[in-house]
């Protein structure tokens, strides 16, 4: 309940800013595409899977290793 309560504030208190200074959801979209957040949000995913399919490649080929070296010490 305190939580709600809390969220509930902060949105509030965040609509009555953005009415005092006269900012409107076409202001916010405009501030969107010139920060180019939605470019920067789409390079940092790309990185972040390329960073997991890296990860994903060298566990692979340590199993592979691994399995290599079992075999020739056998």
């Amino acid at each position: 309940m305190i939580k709600r309560l809390l969220i509930i504030s902060l949105v509030a208190v965040i609509a009555y800013y953005a009415g005092a200074q006269g900012i409107t959801p076409g202001n916010l979209v405009d501030w969107f595409e010139e920060s180019k957040i939605t470019q920067t949000i789409k390079t940092t995913i790309n990185k972040t899977f390329e960073l997991v399919e890296d990860q994903q490649l060298v566990e692979k080929s340590g199993n592979v290793i691994e399995s290599l070296k079992e075999k020739v010490s056998n």
